[in-house]
């Protein structure tokens, strides 16, 4: 059902990149231009009841220009086009932008979004125990979900959703879903991959690969103190590789951490003051600077765990053994899935 445009209400006014930049960038009063022009099309578009043209526009003007202002014009077309998710999302970002900046425009954006809240469509996906084998990845839309996602109820806008599961050495499998509008919730449970034939082997289960860990095969030509030797060095490799991708980790997080203090440190040149009051320039500053400090983070946790976890598979080494080590990332961060069987 289409609802009233916002024209009609009334307001208060570290993945590192070490890469030479090529060709000249666009200068920022151009951009603010350019974004200008964008809104304002957006703007009479909406007036005119075409919502589906308007929010390109609105998305491309907040890129350019990031503003609150825009910000919820977009997160009423998205609402205004059936896009509950993506516009309560919007209301949502541009409620706390405005927080940051004591502007009165945020009770609005809160109101609407809590308005929106009873009405999203959900969508849960399911991942049981024994479904999950090493390997194992979910998508959604071509969006990679991870496990700390799986059997929690997120929004998504209403529409045809596509849930796809794969893994190594396995038949992929998908499913299509229909989210219907207003507060339709739909579970998708991920079944047991099948072993393809045309790959060669499967990936087993971690159970199933710790069984075979405790009950090893062994050729009565090859005497046991040979094996353990080869797994020990096969082991030490491995444990030197995880090692070193953690310390590449630390390093692109500790990059990251400079770049962010120098950003902030730019937008109090001038362009933000003591009351966290700031200019378009010092809100982007701010915001790239917050960014990267996440990316930071994630980085120097990740790259600590891995080389928590290189040192031990190391330490270990010297007996024999067989198991899993696996780095899984997720929205928080990273996680290390360690299991051994001596």
């Amino acid at each position: 059902m289409t609802r009233r445009p916002l024209a009609r209400l009334t307001w208060g006014a570290m993945t590192a990149a070490l890469t030479l930049e090529l060709g000249a960038r666009a200068d920022p009063a151009d951009q603010k231009a350019t974004a200008q022009v964008l809104f304002e099309q957006g703007r009479h578009l909406v007036e005119a009841g075409k919502f589906q043209d308007a929010c390109p526009k609105f998305v491309e003007s907040e890129r350019l220009d990031p503003g609150i202002g825009t910000m919820l014009w977009l997160a009423d077309c998205y609402e205004n086009t059936g896009q509950t998710a993506s516009a309560w999302a919007a209301f949502k970002e541009a409620a706390g932008t405005a927080a940051l900046r004591h502007d009165k425009r945020e009770h609005l954006a809160r109101e609407r979004a809590a308005a929106l809240q009873p009405k999203l469509s959900l969508l849960n996906i399911i991942v049981p125990d024994q479904v999950q084998i090493q390997g194992l990845q979910v998508r959604r839309d071509e969006l990679t979900v991870g496990s700390a996602e799986w059997g929690i109820a997120f929004p998504l806008d209403p529409g045809p959703h596509t849930v796809k599961a794969t893994a190594p050495g396995r038949r992929s499998w998908s499913t299509e879903v229909n989210l219907e509008a207003d507060s339709a919730l739909v579970s998708v449970t991920v079944p047991l991959l099948e072993g393809d034939p045309s790959a060669g082997s499967s990936t087993p289960p971690l159970a199933a690969a710790a069984a075979e860990a405790e009950t090893p095969e062994r050729s009565p030509e090859r005497p046991v103190a040979h094996e353990a030797d080869r797994h020990g060095d096969t082991q030490r490799i491995v444990g030197a590789s995880i090692a070193g991708a953690g310390v590449l980790a630390v390093l692109g997080g500790t990059f990251y951490a400079l770049r962010a203090k120098a950003t902030y440190d730019h937008s109090n040149d001038g362009h933000c003051w003591p009351d966290n009051e700031c200019d378009p320039t010092g809100v982007k500053d701010r915001h790239d600077a917050n960014s990267m400090a996440n990316v930071a983070t994630i980085g120097m946790a990740a790259g600590a765990a891995a080389i928590a976890a290189g040192v031990v598979v190391i330490l270990t080494a010297h007996r024999s053994a067989a198991g899993q080590v696996a780095i899984l990332p997720s929205p928080a961060g990273a996680s290390v899935r360690m299991k051994w069987v001596f």
